[in-house]
């Protein structure tokens, strides 16, 4: 299994040393022992906001204690590793990985990605899969990404929107600010990628029939509010005060964590052959979710933070910790299931020590990217998620950053979490 380590720690120097003593002391461990059949050595390193300053320093410092030369990460609001989550607080989270020869390429704005259709020396796709990590003040993601999709031949593109504003956003051998950096894999290198929504559906799937700019004013012919309420199975009492300011009163009270709208993308539920659409409705997990940002209840219409078509399909959402949970629980259960794997018990966990995934595929290591608006302002605890793929996965090495956007499958979300396995 891959090394790492992960601290918290107000002195950089002191939580860079915590790391180190961790990434050492596992080399005395069977599970962790070095793979001489993966002889590339990649470094992945995830770091709070803290520490911008000093990621120079730091990334010194691993070089020497470590001898691997290539890193890639960012810079992130929290860092999280398996079972724990540090969110606002200066920490660091750290990965040794090995792969075969020629298996990841580094690449960023200085360092440009292979020519599409590039091999490496032993024959296979330069560029299988990618994991990225964006700048948000980057120009055009959507367009990044759309040309990058073009370019990585499984379309296997994850990864996250890092810090912005800082110095140091991101890291491609050294730190980097504004663009996009990270690393893209060769066929054959087995990942498993999922993704995982906070949202449950509410009511059916409507098509936009009015737009005025980014205001959806009807669905289905009808009023976009009118057809919320009637989702809801809520109505404001039109005989007493303004029905517009009821109305608003009404959804203030339904939505805690606000109004959301997922919209159905159906090649993506295609590319990873889920059900499809049942009962006039999308999964939760097939939807990319957009906040609902304003609402004219005089014109019945709702502002969404998204660029939409007449035509298109949309669904409305609400986000609370029980679906969070259900939902990621799914994800992993999916995971076990391609992995013909039973689920680990915690106790045996604590009592095994690094037991990781009973199956003949083990996991060597994980990256999990969650957004920034989960966490403990979603399920009221730092480090839940991580203990649930702790509780459904084993105690495999993870890492991870808290994102302001989430990519999977080469498209920007919001409100998710993306977990991949490295095997």
């Amino acid at each position: 299994m891959f090394r790492f380590g992960h601290a918290t720690h107000p002195n950089w120097r002191e939580a860079l040393e915590l790391v180190l003593v961790q990434l050492e002391g596992q080399m005395q461990l069977e599970q962790f022992a070095s793979d001489i059949s993966r002889p590339q050595k990649l470094g992945l390193i995830y770091a709070t906001e803290a520490f911008a300053e000093n990621m120079p320093q730091i990334l010194q410092g691993l070089r020497q204690r470590t001898n691997i030369k290539e890193w890639v990460g960012g810079l992130a609001p929290g860092v999280c590793s398996s079972g724990v989550e540090y969110y606002q607080e200066p920490a660091l989270a750290v990965m040794l990985m090995e792969f075969p020869a020629d298996s990841a390429r580094v690449f960023s704005g200085k360092l440009p990605l292979p020519k599409p259709g590039t091999v490496t020396a032993s024959g296979r796709e330069a560029m299988s899969s990618a994991l990225i990590h964006i700048d948000p003040l980057t120009e055009d993601i959507d367009d990044l990404l759309d040309d990058l999709s073009l370019k990585v031949s499984t379309r296997q593109i994850f990864g996250g929107l890092v810090c912005a504003g800082t110095a140091n956003t991101h890291i491609a051998f050294e730190p980097l600010s504004g663009g996009v950096s990270g690393v893209v894999f060769a066929s054959g290198l087995p990942i498993e990628v999922r993704m995982t929504q906070g949202v449950q559906v509410v009511g059916m799937e409507h098509e936009i029939t009015g737009l005025r700019g980014n205001f959806v004013e009807e669905l289905d012919g009808l009023p976009a509010l009118d057809v919320l309420l009637a989702d809801l199975g809520l109505q404001p009492d039109s005989d007493e005060g303004d029905p517009a300011s009821q109305a608003a009163e009404v959804l203030a009270k339904r939505f805690a964590h606000g109004l959301f709208v997922g919209l159905t993308d159906r090649a993506l539920a295609e590319s990873i052959a889920l059900k499809g659409y049942t009962a006039g409705r999308s999964e939760a997990h097939q939807l990319k979710v957009r906040p609902v940002v304003g609402m004219d209840p005089n014109k019945k219409s709702l502002a969404v933070a998204e660029d939409f078509k007449l035509g298109d399909r949309l669904s409305f959402c609400t986000r609370d910790e029980n679906s969070a949970r259900v939902d990621l629980t799914r994800m992993c259960a999916e995971l076990r299931e391609d992995l013909d794997a039973p689920a680990p018990k915690l106790n045996e966990l604590q009592a095994a020590g690094f037991s990781g995934i009973h199956s003949q595929r083990k996991p060597r290591g994980a990256v999990y990217i969650a957004c920034n608006g989960r966490g403990a302002a979603l399920f009221g605890l730092q480090g839940v998620e991580q203990q649930i793929v702790r509780e459904q996965l084993g105690d495999i090495p993870l890492i991870g950053f808290s994102a302001n956007g989430e990519i999977f499958r080469g498209a920007l979300y919001g409100y998710t979490g993306v977990l991949a396995l490295f095997f």
